[in-house]
């Protein structure tokens, strides 16, 4: 009787500890997202002086004279956080947000992301998967080296200079909401894609053809290999996309290329891009003042010493408009950047930088050149 109560009671207590153990290991090891707060805050101050016929109030013209002096900031932060499932898969989202005095505080970036064996899907607002597997020239400093970027705070573009976008080596992006598939590396390939089915943002459903036609959507991608060949470090991408509007569409590739010999990294990057669309009475946009067809070149090479880099890089981006008029309107800059670790998340950052803007035409105030040189502090958080 003894015997057979001490077994009733032993197969109890060990359904009771399953039990118990079951319903422990049913609970969720994942914990809820945290999320972090980051950032970076860029200060400079620096010397600019435009070309003195652009600033000349002459006959038909009516220019402004700019100040030589200035202080720019470019601050953001970055809220990020993520968690691991009990499936494997890690869930993270970030939000970041634009914070200068100057301009009105907005959400430059917002997205959640979803990786696994997979690779990572993501949702919302960031960049293209063209933009993360582009290759391109070495840069470093204060103002950008490629692309039209912030050149134009220092020496001014004159309004009838037409640039468009994109400008650089890759088709960037941060602010259409677009589905990105960016796969896991694999023999040292990457590869990836991104649809956008907006060009501009709202929440209501994209008009992209027909006589209301006012949007237009986008399918990008791409791939990228890094390995090394003997000592050397290599990167290779090859980017392509499509925007199509309803009335046309505006097809670009980039490609480029970089290899580090030591503390040395030169590069190079390539884009063309062709317009196919046609103006609202059925013509052809190649060749009129509403072409977005255009090319871009640049090239690089920068030294690493210990905490410092120092970087020369020359960009070009050229967009032929009218047929009937010679030249194109272009962009041309020579940038020599410096950036310099003082310590943890605090660096000087410099740059010499010579502009030259330059319209289809002749007229005074259409074409201006000038240098720029800028420092300041680029503090990271």
């Amino acid at each position: 009787m003894k015997k057979s109560l001490y077994m009733t009671s032993a197969l109890v207590a060990a359904g009771v500890l399953a039990l118990g153990s079951t319903g422990v290991m049913a609970k969720s090891k994942a914990k809820p997202v945290k999320v972090g707060i980051s950032g970076s805050y860029k200060a400079v101050v620096g010397y600019a002086k435009q070309q003195s016929a652009y600033e000349v109030v002459g006959t038909g013209t009516s220019a402004t004279s700019y100040n030589e002096i200035d202080v720019k900031t470019d601050s953001e932060v970055h809220f990020k956080g993520s968690t691991k499932l009990d499936n494997g898969l890690t869930v993270s989202v970030k939000v970041e947000l634009e914070g200068d005095q100057e301009t009105a505080a907005d959400i430059d970036a917002s997205s959640v992301t979803i990786a696994g064996g997979f690779g990572s899907i993501t949702l919302g607002a960031d960049v293209a998967a063209a933009a993360v597997l582009s290759v391109g020239a070495p840069s470093t400093g204060a103002i950008g080296a490629v692309g039209g970027g912030d050149s134009a705070a220092w020496i001014q573009k004159p309004a009838a200079v037409v640039q468009g976008a994109p400008q650089g080596h890759n088709i960037g992006g941060g602010d259409q909401m677009k589905v990105r598939w960016l796969s896991k590396s694999f023999s040292g390939f990457k590869v990836g894609a991104s649809y956008v089915p907006g060009l501009t943002a709202g929440n209501t459903m994209p008009a992209n053809g027909g006589n209301g036609g006012t949007n237009g959507s986008q399918v990008d991608g791409g791939i990228k290999y890094s390995g090394k060949m003997g000592a050397n470090a290599i990167n290779v991408g090859l980017t392509r996309w499509q925007t199509d509007n309803g009335t046309g569409s505006v097809d670009g590739w980039t490609a480029g290329a970089d290899a580090a010999f030591g503390a040395i990294k030169v590069g190079v990057a390539f884009m063309d891009v062709n317009d196919q669309g046609t103006n609202p009475d059925a013509t052809s946009r190649s060749g009129t003042a509403n072409s977005q067809d255009a090319e871009a070149t640049a090239a690089g090479v920068s030294y690493t010493a210990g905490p410092m880099v120092v970087a020369l890089t020359y960009f070009n981006h050229e967009r032929p408009l009218a047929a009937g008029t010679a030249g194109d309107d272009a962009i041309t800059k020579w940038t020599l950047g410096t950036t310099y670790n003082m310590g943890p998340g605090v660096d000087f950052i410099g740059s010499i930088q010579q502009v030259s803007w330059q319209d289809e035409g002749n007229a005074v105030g259409s074409n201006n050149k000038g240098v720029a040189v800028v420092g300041g502090l680029n503090v990271k958080f």
